[in-house]
C-alpha cells in the first residue's frame, strides 16, 4: 500500500512527508523484532505509561526504516525534526491509527469470508487446528501465534493480501469497550466461540458479563459456532460442516488431525515468572535468562523472542554453538553465551557474535587461536570458576596464572565470571553452599582485581535468586524458574501443558490384557482408550501398567498396558470419553512436579524428553 493512501488514512497532525511513493507491506510496533525489507516497513511508536517507542525510531532509521507513527504526546517530538530522511506522521492515539490502518486493509476485501475466534481457553488451538485442517483447500491468512490483543489483532488483519482465501483471527480482550474495536478491524462473516470461564476476568464484575463482551465480536456474523462440550476437535467439526464439507470428509480429516499430541506453551505466564524472580534482584542486576536444550523443552527461538520482545533477559544462554546460531538466524540479538563449546564449534561461537563459557587453559588457547583467525580483538569470553561442583572450571590455584595469560594479549577479553551452585535448592546443604558462595568470592575478587577493566560476576541460579539473593553480584541466571517451579514453594504460573487426542474407545472384556507383554489384565470390562503419545515422545514408559494418570472429561484416569513407542492406553470407564477428546498429560491439574515424583527424577528430565516432533504452541 502506498504512503499517501495510508496518510488518506490515519490522518496525521503533522509530521513530514518526504516520499509519497513508498510502498509499505510490514507494519512493525516493536524495534526489536527482525526486519524484512526496512524500506517497506511501517513502524507505530506506541506510546504507553512506560514505554515510548518514539525513543527508537533513530535507532531503526540507521537500520534502513524510512516510515513511522508517532504520538503527538511524545517527549522524543522535537528531536524527530531533525530526522530529515524519513516519512514522519504525527497522530493523537498511535494504537487508534494502527487499528484504523488495519480496518481499512479490511475494507478493501469485502466478501472475504473471515473466521474470528474468542473465548477464555482455546483460541489458539482451534485456529492452529482448523488452519491445519483447511490449508490445503484454501490461502489462508491467520493470526501468528496468539496475535489477539489491541495490538495483535491490527497486525495479523494488516496481512490479508489478494491471494487471501479465507481469515482465520483470534480475539481476546482484557476490559470493557475493546471487542467493539475488534470487530470493527475484522469484520467476520462467522464466528466461533471456545470455553469462557474466569480467566482474565480481574477488570469484569461477572462472567456474564465478560461473555456478552466477547460477543460484540460477531455484531454482524451470519453464523455464530459454540459447541456446547467446548471440545476443540468437536468445535473445529462443526465449523468445518459450515463450510460445507461432507460427514465422512470431516471423519477423514479429524482422524488425522487427532493424530497430534501438542506442548502448549503460555509465553505471558512464562514472562509473568520472570518478573517475580526479577523482583527478588535489584534494578541494576542483570538477568541471563537459560534457554539451552531447547529451551527446557519449551522452544529455545520462541522463548527468546518473547523473553527479548518484553525485556525480560539481559543475555540467553545456551549449551552449544548450533543452538545459538539458531537464535541469531531468528533475529535474536541480545548477547548468548554458549556454556558447552565444542572446539570443533569455535568458529561458528565467533561467525554468530556468541561468547564462550572458557573453563580451561586450553579451551583459551584454542579460542584465542581461533579469533587470531578471523582477523578479531578484545573477543568476549565467560570465565567459568569450579567453587566446589567439580565438573569445569578453573580452581583459585589457576587465577595467577590465568591472569598472566589474559593481560599478555588483546584477542579476548574477560565479560564475566561465574560458577554453579550445586544444591541452592536443599536447605540441608546451606552450608556447602555458602562455602561455594564464599569460593566464588575470592577467586572472582582475585581475578577482577588483576584485570584492568570491570568484569561481571554471578553464582545464582533459579533456586538462588529465591533463597541466597544477598549474593546476587552483577547478574544472576534464571532457569527453570521461568517455567513456574520455586524452590521455595512459591505459587508460579504453569507454562507448559501437555495435550494430546483420544483416537479409538472400545470396550475390553474382563480377563483380557492390554498391551505389549501382557502385563496388565482386567478383572472387569473396562472402557480402553488410546492416545497418540509414545515414549519416542517423551511419554516415560514407566508411567505404563498403573504408573501414571492423565486427565480426560477433569477426572484422572490410569495408563494400562505398556506405554508404547507412539501410542498409550488408558482406562476411560469413568469417564463419557469420545473419540476426540482431549488427554492432558501434565499441566495446571496434573503437575510436572507430580510427574516427576512417579519416575523418580527431576522436573528438567521431564520437560527436556518432550521430543521435538511434537508440535509446540505458544499462547502470547
Amino acid at each position: 500500500m502506498k504512503i499517501n493512501e495510508i496518510t488518506k488514512v490515519l490522518q496525521p497532525l503533522g509530521g513530514r512527508m518526504i516520499d509519497a511513493e513508498a510502498d509499505i507491506k510490514y507494519l512493525l510496533t516493536d524495534s526489536r523484532e527482525m526486519l524484512i525489507e526496512p524500506q517497506a516497513t511501517l513502524f507505530f511508536a506506541i506510546l504507553t505509561e512506560h514505554r515510548d517507542g518514539a525513543a527508537f525510531i533513530q535507532e531503526l532509521i540507521q537500520k534502513g526504516v524510512k516510515n513511522f507513527v508517532f504520538s503527538t504526546h511524545s517527549k522524543h517530538k522535537e528531536e524527530l525534526k531533525s530526522c530529515f530522511s524519513a516519512n514522519l506522521f504525527e497522530v493523537e492515539n498511535v494504537i487508534d491509527s494502527l487499528q484504523a490502518l488495519a480496518a481499512y486493509k479490511r475494507s478493501l476485501y469485502p466478501d472475504l469470508p473471515v473466521i474470528a475466534i474468542t473465548g477464555s481457553n482455546g483460541k489458539t488451538i482451534v485456529k492452529e487446528w482448523l488452519y491445519q485442517l483447511l490449508k490445503e483447500d484454501f490461502i489462508i491468512t491467520r493470526s501468528p501465534k496468539s496475535y489477539n490483543s489491541q495490538i495483535g489483532v491490527p497486525l495479523s488483519v494488516w496481512q490479508i493480501d489478494d491471494n487471501t482465501q479465507l481469515g482465520i483471527f483470534e480475539a481476546g480482550i482484557s476490559q470493557l469497550g475493546e471487542m467493539a474495536k475488534l470487530e470493527r478491524i475484522i469484520r467476520p462473516t462467522m464466528g466461533v466461540v471456545t470455553y469462557i470461564g474466569s480467566e482474565h476476568g480481574e477488570n469484569f464484575e461477572s462472567i456474564e458479563q465478560k461473555r456478552q463482551e466477547k460477543m460484540l465480536l460477531f455484531s454482524n456474523c451470519k453464523v455464530i459456532i459454540e459447541e456446547p462440550t467446548h471440545q476443540n476437535i468437536r468445535t473445529c467439526a462443526a465449523v468445518l460442516r459450515q463450510l460445507g464439507y461432507e460427514e465422512e470428509q470431516i471423519n477423514r480429516m479429524l482422524l488425522l488431525k487427532t493424530h497430534e499430541t501438542v506442548l502448549e506453551v503460555d509465553l505471558q505466564a512464562l514472562n509473568r515468572n520472570v518478573q517475580y524472580f526479577r523482583s527478588k534482584l535489584k534494578p541494576e542486576t542483570k538477568l541471563v535468562c537459560m534457554v539451552k536444550a531447547f529451551a527446557y523443552g519449551a522452544g529455545h527461538v520462541e522463548v527468546s523472542k518473547s523473553l527479548q520482545q518484553s525485556r525480560g533477559a539481559d543475555y540467553f544462554a545456551v549449551a552449544v554453538a548450533d543452538e545459538a546460531a539458531e537464535l541469531r538466524q531468528s533475529g535474536v540479538e541480545l548477547p548468548i553465551i554458549v556454556m558447552d563449546p565444542e572446539l570443533t564449534a569455535l568458529k561458528t561461537i565467533i561467525e554468530n557474535n556468541a561468547e564462550p563459557n572458557i573453563s580451561s587453559f586450553a579451551l583459551l588457547q584454542d579460542f584465542m587461536q581461533a579469533v587470531s583467525q578471523a582477523g578479531l580483538e578484545n573477543y568476549p569470553i565467560h570465565i567459568k570458576i569450579d567453587s566446589g561442583m567439580h565438573r569445569l572450571g578453573f580452581e583459585s590455584a589457576d587465577i595467577e596464572k590465568l591472569l598472566k595469560i589474559l593481560n599478555s594479549q588483546h584477542l579476548v577479553r574477560v565479560s564475566s565470571a561465574f560458577s554453579h551452585l550445586a544444591t541452592a535448592d536443599e536447605a540441608c546443604w546451606d552450608e556447602f553452599t555458602k562455602q561455594q558462595i564464599e569460593y566464588f568470592s575470592i577467586c572472582s575478587k582475585q581475578l577482577q582485581a588483576g584485570l584492568p577493566y570491570k568484569i561481571l560476576r554471578h553464582i545464582l541460579n533459579s533456586a538462588g535468586i529465591e533463597r541466597f539473593a544477598q549474593y546476587q553480584y552483577d547478574m544472576c541466571r534464571l532457569g527453570i524458574g521461568m517455567y513456574g517451579f520455586s524452590a521455595v514453594g512459591e505459587k508460579l504460573e504453569n507454562v507448559c501443558t501437555l495435550r494430546t487426542t483420544i483416537l479409538s474407545v472400545k470396550t475390553v472384556r474382563a480377563g483380557e490384557s492390554i498391551g505389549y507383554g501382557r502385563h496388565t489384565f482386567l478383572n472387569e470390562d473396562r472402557q480402553i482408550a488410546v492416545v497418540p503419545i509414545g515414549y519416542a515422545d517423551g511419554f516415560d514408559r514407566r508411567l505404563g501398567n498403573y504408573g501414571g494418570e492423565v486427565i480426560v472429561r477433569q477426572k484422572r484416569c490410569p495408563v494400562v498396558g505398556n506405554v508404547c513407542m507412539d501410542l498409550a492406553m488408558i482406562d476411560v470407564t469413568d469417564t463419557d470419553a469420545q473419540v476426540g477428546d482431549e488427554a492432558i498429560i501434565f499441566g495446571d491439574k496434573l503437575p510436572i512436579e507430580e510427574l516427576a515424583t512417579k519416575l523418580g527424577t527431576i522436573t528438567y528430565e521431564i520437560l527436556t524428553s518432550i521430543s521435538r516432533r511434537v508440535k509446540r504452541i505458544y499462547l502470547n
